[in-house]
């Protein structure tokens, strides 16, 4: 996958693309200056959502406000000065895009303007300026097993034991299964009389009950699990520890859409009845939906990685699996893998850490010092 294709084709890269733009006028302009590219998006994105939630009949008013302000912040970006690349901006640029996500409501504003192609140029502007630095190259690589790691949210400090029991693999796999076709077959019973509802329900397509978890590492050595987590509940304290992955781990990488689309085709389980509510409301779609059948799969493979990469351009977007059927990767952070077997061992080495300023922009983590561990 090209960086600069999967940046801007998908929600997610193009969110990071107007963040790293963000940043750059925010290094360049003194701090109580005017901000033209912030005060621009701000203004387009409270008009679209005021828009949206009038839920006009015709969606002429939505796309005129689209164009008009999408001109705007071209002009505006083509005169912003991209500032030269620095790891910690564009980690903080992927933080925000994965904090954005949200796929159980209409996109925001600033996701409809930023996917008009009035602002194509612009944003491939951007894309080319972070690709020839060459330091998100690694963003797009398969699982590296040498420097994987298990985080262990904490947020009261106390663990309850109820959810300390350990599943297998295959017990988690055959509870996950179980779980969906009652929920399919409850919820198509339920929901007859309404099908597009004004209801949710469980709106992830990843394989995440039970089954073992890791990450990778930013350049600078932090798991990206900590702060890269899609629906996050706002943790404070967190614990990383390193885990061994067997050398002979066959993991499926999701690297491109034709390969999360092909798990559907080959085996798929349909999901209608559950999803419909909430994705119709992410993509526009009203149809019928299926995702891969993860018990099936572990039949083949270890485990399966979705790369920051594959993230960047696949998370939240509509994939059409045939004529009947579509899928949404949802609620899959960048770069977790999935393990369906039980030999992931834990190292020795674990680590302690805090968030500073957990409920606001500046939230992010750091080593704690003051841990007893």
């Amino acid at each position: 996958m090209e960086i600069v294709d999967a940046l801007l084709q998908g929600q997610r890269g193009r969110r990071l693309l107007w963040e790293f733009a963000i940043a750059s006028e925010e290094e360049s302009l003194p701090e109580y200056s005017q901000h033209p590219l912030h005060e621009a998006m701000y203004y387009a994105s409270t008009k679209i959502d005021d828009l949206q939630r009038q839920r006009r009949a015709s969606a002429d008013p939505i796309i005129g406000t689209v164009q008009v302000w999408a001109q705007k912040l071209a002009e505006s970006l083509e005169r912003t000065e991209l500032f030269d690349m620095k790891p910690h901006l564009l980690q903080e640029a992927l933080e925000n895009s994965v904090d954005s996500a949200m796929y159980w409501q209409p996109p925001y504003g600033q996701e409809i303007v930023l996917a008009s192609p009035i602002l194509r140029v612009q944003l491939e502007r951007i894309a080319k300026h972070i690709a020839a630095s060459k330091q998100i190259d690694y963003w797009f690589d398969p699982l590296d097993v040498a420097t994987q790691h298990r985080v262990n949210f904490d947020p009261t400090g106390i663990v309850d034991p109820a959810t300390d029991k350990k599943r297998t693999g295959l017990e988690s796999l055959i509870a996950w299964k179980d779980h969906v076709l009652r929920t399919e077959a409850r919820d198509a019973r339920e929901n007859q009389s309404r099908p597009l509802g004004n209801f949710s329900g469980v709106w992830w397509s990843a394989p995440n009950m039970y089954l073992e978890e890791t990450c990778g590492q930013f350049s600078d050595g932090q798991p990206i699990g900590l702060s890269c987590v899609e629906d996050g509940f706002g943790w404070e304290k967190a614990t990383t520890t390193m885990v061994d992955i067997p050398r002979s781990a066959q993991v499926l990488e999701i690297s491109s859409a034709e390969q999360w689309v092909k798990l559907c085709q080959d085996h798929g389980i349909e999901v209608t009845a559950q999803k419909r509510h909430d994705w119709y409301r992410v993509t526009g779609r009203d149809g019928a939906w299926v995702i891969p059948d993860w018990l099936a799969v572990a039949r083949n493979y270890d485990g399966v990685h979705l790369s920051i990469g594959a993230y960047l351009a696949l998370a939240g977007e509509c994939l059409s699996v045939d004529a009947k059927f579509a899928t949404l990767i949802a609620g899959w952070d960048p770069d977790k893998t999935y393990w369906f077997i039980d030999d992931v061992r834990e190292s020795e080495h674990s680590q302690d850490w805090k968030c500073l300023d957990a409920h606001s922009n500046d939230a992010h983590w750091v080593i704690d010092e003051d841990s007893s561990r």
